[in-house]
């Protein structure tokens, strides 16, 4: 397991953790993906910064959903948890973008006591697909961190911090696949 931590100007921690699951688990997880039945859905997040309501394939999941999916009971998650402090599962969400979508920055929730999880649960993707996640300041005036889309990699933040996805460039052949869920 690797682990980095990144303290924001406000003071806020972004955690990223890598190595925590095997190829072989993760393999069983997006062949699942692949299996699950996606929808078109409101992107709240341009609601948020601009008004504007856009589409994007994706599936709202609920607790029961969150758990068959079997993240957060794989044997490794224990090392996720200290980072959630004893908070529940509230909501989450598949994502599968393809560079088409319109995409805003955003937080979670407005909650201080929220946490926000991102899974990127692809099998491969390299560095010149882009596709990751940048994030910026609480005032929306600086680019606090850049974190690249790495298989099998989880990010934990605070959930008030505004993030956003940037495009996969037409050289992806996947969809960007992120499941994002939030505790509080």
């Amino acid at each position: 397991m690797k682990e980095l931590v990144h303290t924001t100007k406000d003071g806020l921690e972004i955690t990223v953790i890598d190595d925590l699951f095997d190829f072989n688990v993760r393999s069983i997880w997006m062949n699942a993906l692949y299996n699950s039945h996606y929808h078109f859905s409101v992107s709240y997040d341009s609601q948020v910064t601009d008004f504007k309501s856009t589409s994007n394939l994706g599936s709202l999941w609920n607790a029961k959903d969150w758990d068959d999916f079997g993240l957060a009971r794989h044997p490794n998650w224990k090392y996720v948890e200290p980072y959630l402090e004893n908070r529940k599962i509230q909501r989450a969400w598949l994502n599968l973008h393809t560079g088409k979508e319109l995409y805003r920055y955003h937080a979670d929730h407005s909650n201080q006591t929220a946490k926000s999880i991102l899974f990127y649960p692809n099998l491969k993707w390299e560095s010149e697909w882009d596709g990751q996640t940048i994030f910026k300041s609480l005032d929306l005036q600086e680019v606090e961190y850049c974190v690249e889309y790495v298989p099998g990699r989880i990010v934990i933040f605070d959930s008030r911090i505004p993030h956003k996805a940037i495009h996969p460039n037409h050289e992806a052949p996947n969809f960007r696949t992120i499941i994002n869920a939030v505790f509080y």
